[in-house]
């Protein structure tokens, strides 16, 4: 249905634009990408909000040449890169702001978490594309083996296997570029 919603808000739909944006809403369909880059649950919703009011201005430019939500992932990464940004550019009261001593340990734990997504990311892209679109589907947006075998046309028993034979390669991969890196 969200397809559909979309395409028909593309074209100028305002009851299918509205319909859409419910679906995003309740079904929380822009949170994995936002929560691949924001880890405070405020700036995720507050980057949700935004990327509600970005699809409801740019719906248009959804030409469908992709899956929706690899459109909405796009948008959602972008409010959320702008939300972050907005906090660098001083956006928060400063007594909202931890004590140095701890933004410095923060921002070390920020660091290592992105150097870590970027090191998954790449090993992703290594993986066989039948286990790493499960993979990426299940982990990354959080669907359900039905939800991935319905739209792999796989049985769920194959689905399954692809995840587990995929997080394994996933492992290997991971290992193996940290070995990598110690050598260095």
């Amino acid at each position: 249905m969200v397809e559909e919603w979309a395409s028909a808000a593309a074209g100028g739909n305002p009851a299918a634009l509205r319909r859409l944006l419910s679906a995003i809403s309740s079904g929380r369909l822009a949170h994995p990408a936002l929560r691949r880059v924001l880890a405070d649950a405020a700036d995720v919703e507050d980057a949700a909000q935004e990327t509600l009011i970005a699809v409801s201005r740019g719906i248009g430019t959804f030409a469908g040449r992709a899956r929706f939500t690899t459109w909405l992932h796009r948008v959602a990464t972008n409010a959320a890169l702008d939300v972050l940004r907005r906090r660098d550019r001083g956006g928060i009261p400063s007594q909202d702001l931890p004590e140095p001593a701890l933004r410095a340990g923060e921002l070390r734990r920020m660091s290592s978490i992105a150097a870590t997504r970027l090191d998954v990311e790449n090993a992703m892209r290594l993986l066989p594309d039948r286990y790493r679109e499960a993979l990426r589907l299940r982990e990354w947006e959080q669907r359900s083996y039905e939800e991935i075998a319905a739209e792999l046309d796989l049985p769920v028993n194959t689905v399954r296997t692809h995840i587990s034979r995929g997080r394994r390669l996933l492992a290997v991969y991971l290992t193996a570029g940290a070995a990598r890196q110690d050598t260095r």
